[in-house]
């Protein structure tokens, strides 16, 4: 079986993007924001996406932020089908990925973000988030296994 990676330093993000939104339906600033938190997570914790990696995210089943969790899948490869991507919150904008060796990165989206997506036009938002800096979108932190 051939199976895919995600190089997070060369990914195209556009191209993410538009499969994120072939998969999730319509463009949002929170699949834009699930699919940069996975690509953090790959970086950070020198993952190849898809397997070797679980997400677990708090961002719940409830629109606009569950939409968090399809950006998630396509950002990480992490997926609800292969039960490495859980859904285990009730409305936080934020994802604990954890390797393999039990290293955790806890990874939120930042209020001010959250607050300016309040009736915001979805799509210049998305597109808003896109080019932000990272250190702009999320606060991480790294937590030994």
């Amino acid at each position: 079986m051939e199976t895919r990676t995600i190089d997070p330093r060369t990914a195209d993000l556009p191209a993410m993007i538009e499969r994120g939104v072939l998969l999730h339906g319509h463009l949002g600033p929170y699949l834009v924001a699930g699919i940069r938190m996975g690509l953090l997570a790959l970086r950070e914790l020198g993952g190849t996406g898809y397997f070797g990696l679980r997400a677990e995210s708090k961002a719940g089943h409830t629109t606009p932020l569950s939409c968090l969790n399809d950006g998630v899948q396509i950002g990480s490869g992490c997926t609800t089908g292969k039960g490495n991507l859980r859904i285990v919150g009730s409305g936080e904008p934020r994802v604990c990925f954890i390797a393999e060796d039990g290293r955790r990165l806890d990874i939120a989206l930042r209020p001010a973000i959250v607050e300016s997506l309040r009736g915001a036009d979805v799509v210049a938002k998305a597109k808003d988030l896109q080019d932000a800096a990272e250190e702009a979108l999320f606060a991480w932190t790294m937590s030994p296994p």
